[in-house]
C-alpha cells in the first residue's frame, strides 16, 4: 500500500513515521527524481491495512496527563499560568507516552513547541481526535472545516500551506495528519539547532524502530531534509517548507 507524502511538509512526514509505528510495520519511501534530483512528492509504502479499522481505533483513542513516568517528574514552569505536561496516549491496546514539547528533564520546553497561550498538549489531543473523519481516500491531506476557536495544529505545517487566516470563520485543517504527526514527534526526533530541524527519509524497506536510527545505519539509502523555524506571532512559530540538503543527501 502507498500513501502520498509531500516532503515539503515536515508534519507530513512526521505523520508518515507516526502511521508506522501506530501500524506496527515496516517501510520505505518512494522518492521519485527528475534529471537526478529526488522530488518532494514520495510515497510511504508499507503493508496493506484497513483504513476504516485505522480511523475509528483512532477516533476511540484516549488521553490523561502524567507528572510522573520513569522516575522522572514534571518540574517545568508554568507558561500563562498553564502547564503542558507530559501525555499518556491510549490507541486500541497500544500505550504512547508523549512528550516531546518538553526537554529531555521535563524542566522546560523543548525546541519543537511551538504553540503560545493557554493551549496544551491533551487539548490539542482531544480536540484532534473529535474532528477525524470516518472515511478518508488520502489520509495525510483529508481536511475538515474548523471554527475560529478550534483549529488545533502542532506548527509543523507550513504557515503558507495551511490556508488558514486569522480572520476567517472557517479554514480547513488537517486531523488525521496532525495526530498521526505527534506520535511520529515521539519517535522520529529530528535534529534540532538554532535555525531549524533536519530529518530524514528512509529508502530502504525497515521496522520503523530501525528506520528511526535509518541516518545512521550503514548501507541504508536515505534523503536528508531541512525546515526553518519562523516566528508567526507573539510566542508562536512555524516551520517553513523542507528544502532538501545539498550535497548530502543520498548514501
Amino acid at each position: 500500500m502507498e500513501v502520498s507524502v509531500n516532503l515539503k511538509n515536515p508534519s507530513q512526514f512526521f505523520a508518515a513515521a507516526g502511521l508506522t509505528v501506530l501500524l506496527d510495520t515496516s517501510s520505505r519511501f518512494e522518492v521519485p527524481q527528475y534529471e537526478g534530483q529526488p522530488r518532494f512528492r514520495a510515497s510511504l509504502v508499507l503493508p496493506n491495512f484497513d483504513m476504516g479499522t485505522l480511523l475509528r481505533t483512532l477516533k476511540s483513542a484516549t488521553y490523561t496527563e502524567v507528572s510522573e513516568a520513569g522516575g522522572a517528574k514534571y518540574s517545568a514552569k508554568k507558561e500563562s499560568k498553564v502547564d503542558n505536561l507530559p501525555v499518556r496516549m491510549q490507541v486500541g491496546e497500544q500505550k504512547f507516552e508523549l512528550d516531546w514539547w518538553l526537554n529531555e528533564f521535563w524542566s522546560g520546553k523543548s525546541g519543537l513547541k511551538l504553540w503560545a497561550g493557554t493551549t496544551v498538549p491533551i487539548s490539542l489531543l482531544r480536540r484532534l481526535t473529535k474532528l477525524l473523519p470516518t472515511t478518508s481516500e488520502d489520509i495525510l491531506n483529508e481536511g475538515v472545516e474548523a471554527s475560529t476557536t478550534n483549529r488545533p495544529s502542532w506548527g509543523f505545517r507550513p504557515a503558507r500551506q495551511t490556508g488558514v487566516a486569522a480572520n476567517l470563520d472557517k479554514a480547513t485543517i488537517y486531523p488525521i495528519a496532525e495526530l498521526l504527526c505527534a506520535v511520529g514527534l515521539q519517535y522520529f526526533r529530528p535534529v534540532m539547532n538554532s535555525d531549524g530541524i533536519t530529518f530524514c527519509v528512509w529508502r530502504d524497506e525497515l521496522p520503523w524502530e530501525a528506520a528511526m536510527a535509518s541516518s545512521e545505519l550503514e548501507g541504508v539509502r536515505t534523503y536528508r531534509l531541512t525546515a526553518r523555524r519562523e516566528k508567526c506571532g507573539k510566542g508562536k512559530f512555524n516551520f517553513s517548507a523542507a528544502e532538501f540538503v545539498t550535497g548530502a543527501m543520498a548514501h
